[in-house]
């Protein structure tokens, strides 16, 4: 398996997708992505697992898009029988550092019907977006990163990374722009810890 594999996309419906991820057998993404009246679900090796907010270990979520330093926008979730290689790295990037952007989209296709493009032949897949971001400021907890494609609502809690070192979890942006905002690896690190 390569790491894309245990990048997962999160089923909330239509509107309330997701993404997280996998470090080694803990499940990591933003907090406000598990909301209270959606059910969402990952298909992890084939089968379909209901993420519950009474399940995850940690999870915290702040309003409206305020980023806070007191709210990490996290949750986390441990599962068994998970060996994933993906590593929290345990350093920040730096300004100017260039990071890969890895998520995961629902994208729903019309097919034709006698070369017409029909509704009711629709076929839905989960596709990977990979892009390059640059990170242009940080602090302890947060940094923002431009990224050379626009991300959406759905792209959240995806990882940032370099390599098998995912540097942060997405947890806003500026919508419409490429500026996105990550909580940083090393306090997802810190809740971890505090969590054992």
């Amino acid at each position: 398996m390569n790491r894309e594999d245990y990048i997962l996309f999160i089923d909330g419906g239509l509107s309330n997708d997701g993404v997280g991820f996998f470090i080694g057998n803990t499940f990591i993404t933003a907090g406000h992505v598990i909301n209270d009246n959606i059910i969402h679900t990952i298909n992890v090796n084939g089968r379909k697992i209901e993420l519950k907010k009474s399940d995850a270990i940690y999870l915290n979520c702040a309003e409206y898009d305020n980023v806070s330093p007191d709210i990490p926008d996290l949750a986390i979730f441990e599962f068994k029988d998970i060996n994933s290689p993906l590593i929290l790295a345990n350093d920040s990037p730096t300004v100017g550092q260039c990071l890969e952007f890895i998520s995961k989209r629902r994208v729903v296709e019309n097919n034709e019907v006698n070369g017409i493009p029909s509704i009711f032949t629709q076929s839905e897949s989960i596709k990977t977006l990979s892009c390059k971001g640059e990170v242009v400021a940080h602090d302890a907890d947060y940094w923002e990163c431009h990224t050379d494609k626009i991300l959406r609502k759905g792209d959240s809690g995806s990882p940032v990374m370099k390599g098998n070192s995912v540097y942060g979890v997405l947890v806003g942006g500026k919508p419409g722009t490429p500026k996105c905002v990550f909580l940083s690896a090393e306090r997802i690190l810190k809740i971890i810890e505090n969590k054992k």
